[in-house]
This record gives C-alpha cells, structure tokens and sequence, in this order.
C-alpha cells in the first residue's frame, strides 16, 4: 500500500491532490507560483471536482498567465517573460493532463499551447535551449539540447533524461532540474520517444515500445554527431515509467556510463496488477492474487469498468495508458504488459548505478526495487526520499530541488 505522508488534502480526489502537486512542485525553476496554484485549486473547488473543472480552470490561468508573459516581452523585460511564459507552459500541461479522452483534439491543442509558451520561454532563458529532431526508424523523435552559455561550444559530459508514461520531453525540464544540471556542469538533452506526447502528437503510430534500447541507441548516435558532447560520458536519467525504460536501455547499450533511476520498475505488469489488488479486500487478496495470471482481457476489463466509473482518476489513467500504447481497452493493456520484467537484466547492468526511491511509494514499490537493486552487480548507491525531507511523493515532486541536489553531484563523480 502507499504511505503517503504529505498529501496536502486540497481536494477530495487524491489523484487531484497528486497532480496539485506535480503543478506546483515546478516552483524551483520558475514554472509555478504558490499563489496562482491555490487560486486555481479554489476555483476548481468551487466549480465542483471534476475532469472538466480541472481542465477549465487551469486553462484559464494559463490564459492570463500568457497575456502577462505577452506584456513583459513587449516591454522588453526578457526575465520577466521568461519567468511568466514558463509558468504559462506548465498550467496549459496541467490542464491538458485530465483531458479525456487523451488523444483528442482538445487534448492536442491544449499541448500545443503549452509549448508555444515554452518555446517562447527559450526564446529569453539565460542558457541555450535548442529544438533538435533525433533520426529514428524513417522519422524522428522531438527533442530539447540544453547548455550553458558560457563556453558554448565546448564539448561537455551530458547527461540525456528519459521520461515516463504520462509526461512531454518538456516536462522533464522541472522535473528532472535542467537548470540545475547545467549549474553543474552538464548538457542535458530531453527527448520524446516512443509513446511520449510530442511523439504521439507528432506521429500518432508511435506508441510505446518496450525494448527501449532500441530508443536510446538513436538518442545516443545523435549525441555522437554533436562537438559539445564528450560521447564518452554521456549519463541517463529515467523517472517514473522511465525506471523501467531507462535500466533495460543500460543493460544492451554500452555507451550509457552512469545510470540515475527515480525509481526503480522491475516489472510493468506487476506494477498495474499490483496497483489493482489495492483495490480488493485484505481477505480476498491472496486468492485474487493466484487468479490473476490466468486473466483474460475480457476479465481485466470485468474488474476495470466499475473502478473507473467509480473514480475519475482512474478513468483517466485508463484512457491514458490506451492512447500512449495503442489499445482500445485496459484489458487489452494490461495482456500487454505481461512478460516485461527486467529482474533478470539487472546482472547485466555493470555501470555506476544510482537508485532513488521515494518514501510515499509505498512497501510493495520498496520491495520490488530493492530486489532489482540487490542483483546489480557494480558499483551502486540507494537513496530514500522521506517525508522529513518533504520529498515523500513520487518522484520527489515536493521536493525536485532536493531530489537535483542528490543526482548531479552524483553524476558529476561517475562522468567528469
């Protein structure tokens, strides 16, 4: 179960709750504002919680937001608008987030709004924030290069940040702490793979794939070209989902030499299947547990249909999970995930190995990436993030400066 010790308690909907954060832990890199967040959770509330509030009211922020960011630039205040178009970035992706069904054309133009602002933010941003497109299978994967300023031109260790299931490559900007990285001393580069919102959007046949080292050998060959990249330490960074893509990439693809995972996913299935005996009751859980490998998809979908009518979270995260992977039902989503373990890759995984686990996950995430972490055989560290910390959430969300302040110097002993 998960044991979440700082649920802030706004809304009565605790995945509402866990988005409210994710919105407002973009402070430290100027995408947030404590005071706009609050107003919107307000309006949201007052609207009545649902899909459809959360939608509107975050859009309507961001509208504002973005006409401010539109004044700042004509007077010519490129801080400022670079400040303000960020936070403009970051509430039209919290609106676009719990638009169902994703996919749709309300769901693509929200994110199409949402990066004009964040490209109108790089237009003023105090470093170098380069659109790039990675060759990929006959198309190509959109992307971000990201470097200081000073010293442009000379070539660096970088570190390439892999996303998970439900965010954009831009998103991996606050999250992952871009800035902070540069500030010490890397490039990094965020891309869209497979499965990930500017790839669907661009391409809406590519969905995810799971033999993601076939993901990450393009985005390394890419690097390989560029002069301000030192291809020989080139470090990766997966969170969320990306900590089941990011370790099976290390474990074919030597040219990663140092590996960051917030947090480690031995088994995808496992993970849902998991995910979905919480719901059933403690007396009933072993026997539901042995039924469970022998369930079709017309069963999963017999145990998914009354949760999600129940709960519009998880009719979200079905739609979600439908659309970034190309199913039609959940059932169907579920069946294909079965068989991606990596458990028995991680002998293979002989490179500097840095595991992060969030407190909030609860014992069954925590067991789970302890045994992955106890097979890797090289040099390894695992860190916890408490609730002490204020960075018991997934991901650290609550904390993304802290969880910055522990990677980086991490990667700077693997890689310079």
């Amino acid at each position: 179960m998960k044991s979440v010790i700082l649920r802030p308690n706004v809304f009565e909907n605790e995945m509402f709750d866990t988005l409210f954060i994710r919105a407002m832990g973009y402070t430290p890199c100027s995408a947030a504002s404590l005071g706009e967040c609050y107003y919107v959770a307000r309006e949201i509330k007052k609207a009545g919680e649902s899909l459809k509030s959360w939608v509107t009211c975050w859009k309507a922020m961001a509208v504002r937001t973005e006409a401010l960011a539109r004044n700042f630039e004509g007077e010519e205040n490129p801080i400022a608008a670079y400040n303000t178009y960020l936070r403009a970035w970051n509430y039209y992706r919290a609106a676009e987030t719990f638009v169902v069904p994703q996919g749709s054309e309300e769901h693509a133009s929200l994110y199409r709004d949402s990066i004009r602002c964040f490209d109108k933010a790089l237009k003023h941003a105090p470093f170098i924030g380069e659109k790039i497109a990675i060759p990929y299978e006959g198309t190509t994967l959109p992307g971000h290069f990201f470097k200081r300023r000073a010293e442009a031109e000379a070539a660096r260790p970088t570190i390439v940040l892999n996303g998970g299931g439900d965010g954009a490559g831009e998103e991996l900007f606050p999250l992952c702490g871009v800035t902070q990285a540069l500030d010490y001393g890397f490039n990094v580069l965020t891309f869209h793979g497979p499965g990930h919102r500017g790839a669907l959007n661009q391409d809406p046949q590519l969905i995810f794939r799971y033999d993601w080292e076939k993901v990450i050998g393009p985005v390394l060959d890419y690097c390989e070209t560029r002069a301000d990249v030192k291809a020989d330490r080139v470090g990766l960074y997966g969170v969320s989902l990306g900590g089941y893509l990011a370790p099976r990439a290390a474990a074919f693809e030597p040219r990663v030499k140092a590996i960051a995972v917030n947090g480690i996913l031995p088994n995808y299935y496992h993970f849902w299947t998991d995910s979905i005996m919480e719901y059933v009751p403690g007396i009933f859980r072993k026997f539901a547990a042995k039924k469970l490998a022998d369930l079709t998809e017309t069963d999963f979908n017999r145990l998914a249909e009354p949760l999600t009518k129940k709960d519009f979270g998880l009719e979200w995260i079905a739609s979600l999970m439908n659309w970034t992977n190309g199913t039609k039902t959940f059932g169907e989503f579920l069946v294909k995930t079965k068989g991606l373990d990596n458990l028995p890759l991680a002998e293979k995984i002989s490179i500097p190995f840095l595991s992060l686990q969030s407190e909030g996950e609860g014992e069954l995430a925590r067991r789970a990436a302890q045994e992955f972490f106890e097979r890797l055989p090289g040099d390894k560290l695992h860190i916890t993030f408490k609730g002490e910390n204020g960075a018991d959430q997934h991901c650290a969300l609550n904390n993304l400066q802290f969880a910055a302040d522990v990677v980086y110097p991490w990667f700077q002993k693997k890689l310079l």
